[in-house]
């Protein structure tokens, strides 16, 4: 079965689901449906979802089994929270010292991505 499209592939807009069908009894019930925010997310973001429940929320256990690093786990988990949560969670720059810390990035490009952020 193909996945769910979500945009139109002429111009690009988000589809509304309007049918729903039964093959098995031929039933077809008609309206507008909603997705539901889980399934609004990309297929990335629900994967990444998916292996953070299954290890039960532990960062470390989803660096392990997804191969990235921590700062990455907590972007990501701050991008699927900023997409779901109404209220915008508090600035956190954790992740950009840890990158400092582990000699993933220097200084000046810290500032550069913190200065990005501001705006």
């Amino acid at each position: 079965m193909n996945k769910r499209l979500r945009q139109c592939p002429v111009c690009n807009q988000a589809l509304d689901i309007v049918e729903y069908h039964c093959p098995s009894c031929d039933i077809t019930i008609r309206g507008k449906f909603g997705i539901g925010e889980l399934a609004a997310l990309s297929q990335a973001q629900q994967e990444f979802v998916k292996v953070f429940i299954c290890c039960g929320g532990n960062i470390k256990e989803v660096e392990k089994r997804l191969k990235i690093s921590y700062p990455t786990v907590k972007n990501r988990l701050a991008e699927v929270a900023s997409f779901l949560c109404d209220d915008s969670p508090e600035e956190d720059y954790s992740d950009v010292l840890n990158e400092i810390s582990e000699g993933n990035i220097s200084v000046d490009d810290a500032l550069k991505r913190l200065e990005k952020t501001r705006r």
